[in-house]
């Protein structure tokens, strides 16, 4: 058994029992500070409870879902992703929480890894670089686990890293296409195009080890924590009379970010042009500041990958085009139907910037040399059906 704080940068929020076998915890010893602590921590009452913190540390980890999880316990010889959070506090790289064990003290200026330099080992591991040729045989025994690779969500393998003193988090693609890097810089120009800078984040093409990976820079500010959506709305009462996406506009507005509508409309607008199937509760949020506790702005548009029909194998038939839209109704909606829901709030496309996107959409396509010249065509005549529809619909 140990004794932790689970602390928000330097403020203590709750001090908690904690069973190392299990890697849960057992009691809520005080709540010191319930303002401070992640808004996805509150049940149904108002209140912090063992059962949210439990849930909230288990989607902490890395989850199991991802692929090559159960190797890389294997190779660390440990029981649960849960016991590589515990060894790094907690600490992550979307938000400024932690967790300081009572029988050893931290201070959050020594360990946060927004100021401290942080081993590449465990990334390495994360996107399952260690199966890479150039890494040669690595004594697992040795590997340097401080990272905040302990604490990153989501199924496709990835990795933060420093490159030029930036925290630079890198992904892969999946399957023989490879698709996913080059559809996140597709989806960066088309927000280039349409959106404000600082509105969206810019993604780059990286190459390690003869594999191609898309990267970023961190998109918090000094003191901000991204919340997601889903932690947002998770434990809020949602009236009858509200739909899905006014419970969420009110959400917002309640955290002092005012009405974010157009905003949500440029995330969604630029998901249809990508067919982006991949927008769930969990890829978009805001930010809130942890010192004020207040919201300053929608996250920036982020996880695009996961468009233009990197999952299907074949795209021959309009079956193969057809996906469920996500969020804003149980089980997906038509994504004309997503779209018109912010009919009214398209002003701000420009036709001009939108003509030869389809082109740009195939020449960087082409630059993987894992997609057929056939499937990118097929692409390329479907975005810029897509790009013709959200004109449309700009001008009604």
């Amino acid at each position: 058994m140990a004794q932790f704080r689970l602390m928000n940068k330097t403020y203590p929020v709750l001090e908690f029992s904690y069973d190392l076998e299990t890697h849960t915890a057992t009691r809520i010893l005080e709540v010191i500070d319930a303002s401070h602590a992640p808004i996805g921590l509150f049940d149904e009452r108002g209140q912090v409870s063992r059962r949210e913190l439990n849930y909230w540390w288990r989607h902490r980890a890395i989850p199991a879902s991802r692929e090559q999880v159960e190797r890389l316990l294997e190779n660390l010889r440990l029981d649960s992703t849960l016991e590589l959070a515990e060894r790094n506090f907690g600490l992550s790289l979307s938000d400024r929480y932690w967790i300081d064990d009572l029988d050893a003290p931290q201070s959050w200026a020594d360990i946060n890894f927004f100021d401290n330099d942080f081993s590449d080992d465990l990334g390495v591991l994360t996107l399952g670089q260690d199966s890479s040729a150039s890494t040669g045989e690595l004594d697992y025994a040795r590997v340097n686990l401080t990272s905040p690779n302990s604490t990153v969500g989501g199924d496709l393998r990835k990795k933060w890293k420093i490159i030029d003193g930036k925290r630079v988090l890198v992904k892969s693609g999946v399957g023989a296409f490879n698709q996913e890097p080059y559809n996140e810089v597709i989806a960066t120009e088309l927000h280039r195009r349409l959106l404000e800078p600082g509105t969206y984040t810019e993604y780059r093409l990286l190459e390690e080890d003869r594999r191609v990976y898309s990267a970023c820079n961190n998109m918090l500010q000094e003191d901000e924590e991204l919340v997601s959506a889903y932690d947002l709305i998770r434990r809020r009462k949602q009236r009858n009379s509200e739909s899905d996406l006014m419970f969420y506009l009110r959400c917002c507005d309640e955290l002092g970010l005012g009405d974010v509508t157009d905003g949500l409309a440029r995330m969604f607008a630029c998901d249809y042009v990508l067919a982006n199937r991949d927008r769930h509760w969990r890829n978009f949020g805001v930010m809130r500041n942890v010192e004020t506790l207040t919201g300053t702005r929608l996250a920036p548009i982020f996880d695009t990958g996961s468009c233009l029909w990197s999952d299907m194998p074949q795209l021959e038939l309009p079956i193969d085009f057809a996906y469920m839209a996500k969020p804003f109704k149980y089980n997906g909606m038509r994504p004309l139907a997503q779209l018109n829901l912010f009919k009214g709030h398209l002003s701000w496309v420009r036709e001009e910037a939108l003509l030869d996107f389809p082109d740009y959409v195939g020449d960087m396509l082409a630059t993987n040399p894992n997609i057929p010249p056939l499937r990118i065509a097929a692409i390329v005549k479907r975005v810029r059906r897509l790009t013709e529809d959200l004109i449309m619909a700009s001008h009604r």
